[in-house]
């Protein structure tokens, strides 16, 4: 897979994604950082591949705990590069955003 753009850091972002955003996280698109909007065009794509599935399912093809994708899709946590690997290969589909600041 080939990724567009440069992959924002969160060195500089205090507390988790969700913390930026006044609605719903899958939902508000407000003015929020780019670093945010990553995380939550990633978590918009990963319930889209998830569709009907259950995340116990999906975590077990995944090999992570059904709380960490939880946890992603609320965004409660950021994701890692590892996770986002794994969820791409369970899912057989892309999940990272496309964006451009």
């Amino acid at each position: 897979m080939v990724y567009g753009g440069d992959v924002p850091r969160r060195s500089d972002i205090p507390g988790p994604p969700r913390d930026f955003v006044q609605g719903r996280f899958l939902e508000d698109d407000a003015e929020i950082p780019i670093v945010v909007r990553y995380a939550q065009e990633l978590a918009r794509n990963l319930h889209e591949a998830i569709g009907p599935l259950s995340l116990r399912y999906v975590a077990r093809r995944a090999k992570l705990d059904h709380t960490t994708i939880a946890a992603v899709l609320s965004g409660s946590r950021w994701p890692d590069l590892v996770t986002i690997a794994k969820l791409e290969q369970a899912l057989g589909r892309r999940l990272w955003p496309d964006l451009v600041d």
